[in-house]
């Protein structure tokens, strides 16, 4: 197996992860996600991802596609501890 095929299997590997992790952290039918639970699970998933060799930014990119809501909250609470 080639480089960029190994990759391409890791990425859909790590979506398929994302999907999971967004489903467990969802509350109330499915109507609201528990960032902070998320969270958490999104540090091990990136934990994992580098060793595995994935940058993080693969990770991200994925992330803000399936749940941009997250990376905001990510953005803000960033900030917010920035500002304070």
């Amino acid at each position: 197996m080639d480089r960029d095929s190994f990759i391409s299997t890791l990425v859909a590997q790590y979506k398929e992860e994302i999907e999971e992790l967004l489903v467990e952290s969802e509350l109330v039918y499915r109507s609201t996600i528990d960032y902070e639970m998320l969270d958490g699970k999104v540090e091990q998933l990136l934990r994992a991802a580098k060793v595995d060799g994935l940058e993080e930014k693969v990770i991200w990119d994925l992330l803000q596609s399936r749940i941009p809501s997250y990376v905001n909250y990510i953005n803000y609470k960033t900030t917010g501890k920035k500002a304070a």
